[in-house]
């Protein structure tokens, strides 16, 4: 019989990646739904950062990249648009359903740089006409590009997560499991909250968690308002605040960093305690350091390999003052590797079975796995 007890789940993107969940930033840039042919600056600077490949690049590494766009901003004096200023007066004047083969000829450059671009599209027909999906938007500033950029960024990555399904097979992933047991062990007593970083819904076979509470963090999809976005930084000047997550109007987290004092043990799935998050997590763990009023606490953190564990103990690491090996002698702390669990199967073992399943289906489960 488990003892009741106080439990915060933490929730990140590597949990709907577990489920089967197409959520990755690589997912949602390559689908049909992503902004990425919007003629701003910011956009530009994002399709040509990982312009090779996109498989590993993180949510995390999304939200630092804007602050990195507005520093080379700031250290450059100015911004590269992507619409010069011969474009920008070919644009206000001409009247794209009206423009034919032939007309506005001396604009010929602009009109063929703008195709190059990709910020406008030529038909094949006998009377050649033009569509500029963003007309209009091309004869605002870059600032108000990059503004509109973002929301849009937001907007269709709600969209992009609304198509997407929970797997048949969700049921045998590791996530599914440690979200199950931990909702039974919360109806037999103990205290369960479910902190999400997720826009996702999560979900048991198709609708909530019968006895956790969730909170979701940063909105949810579902409801159409979602927060994205750098930390706070004081360097962030008025015209681009907007990047800030505290900026956004819907910012109202819910009580994380009271609870994770107040609990007995944390179980953290998929979330890399990144920059852009760690005020979450910084007073916590720097807590856990302290000898003088020692509080020992059953800590759990599932992540996919070793280049993730060592990522996660960075993070540990800088978040206790470079007490990494204080924290783990005050606390009980286990990594466990959902993408190896030939090497963890023990650890996993231990935490379902101290959860409340069985050793019989516990093992079953694990060799599944494990074929």
């Amino acid at each position: 019989m488990v003892e009741p007890r106080k439990i915060v789940l933490i929730l990140g993107n590597g949990f709907d990646l577990d489920l089967g969940l197409k959520t990755s930033y690589k997912d949602f840039w390559e689908s049909e739904f992503c902004p990425k042919d919007y003629p701003a600056p910011m956009i530009s600077h994002l399709n040509e950062k990982w312009i090779k490949d996109k498989s590993d690049v993180k949510w995390y590494d999304l939200e630092n990249e804007f602050f990195v766009y507005y520093r080379d901003i700031v250290s450059k004096g100015t911004r590269k648009d992507v619409i010069d200023q011969n474009e920008v007066k070919f644009l206000k004047l001409v009247k794209p359903e009206l423009w034919q083969y032939g007309t506005y000829g001396e604009y010929f450059s602009q009109v063929k740089s703008l195709f190059d671009k990709g910020f406008i599209t030529l038909d094949n027909g006998y009377h050649q006409t033009m569509s500029i999906p963003y007309h209009e938007d091309m004869l605002e500033s870059p600032i108000w590009r990059d503004q509109r950029a973002f929301q849009l960024i937001k907007e269709r990555l709600c969209k992009y997560l609304s198509t997407i399904n929970l797997p048949r097979n969700a049921s045998s992933t590791i996530a599914f499991q440690v979200l199950a047991f931990l909702d039974e062990e919360a109806g037999k007593g103990s205290s369960v909250n479910i902190y999400t970083f997720n826009y996702t819904r999560v979900q048991l076979n198709g609708k909530a968690p019968d006895y956790a509470q969730v909170h979701y963090l940063h909105g949810k999809c579902s409801d159409g308002k979602i927060i994205i976005g750098t930390r706070d930084d004081q360097s962030l000047n008025e015209s681009y605040d907007f990047l800030q997550k505290s900026f956004d109007p819907a910012f109202n987290p819910p009580a994380l960093v009271e609870d994770l004092k107040e609990a007995d043990e944390i179980v953290i799935f998929g979330h890399s305690i990144g920059e852009n998050d760690r005020q979450y997590f910084r007073s916590f763990f720097k807590q856990q350091t302290d000898y003088s009023h020692p509080n020992r606490k059953d800590i759990t953190i599932f992540t996919l390999n070793a280049h993730s564990e060592i990522q996660i103990k960075r993070a540990l690491e800088m978040m206790t003052d470079w007490n990494l090996s204080t924290l783990y002698g005050l606390n009980n702390i286990q990594i466990i590797k959902t993408g190896n669990i030939q090497e963890d199967q023990q650890l996993l073992y231990d935490f379902l079975v101290k959860h409340g399943k069985d050793n019989y289906r516990t093992r079953e489960f694990i060799g599944k796995l494990l074929q």
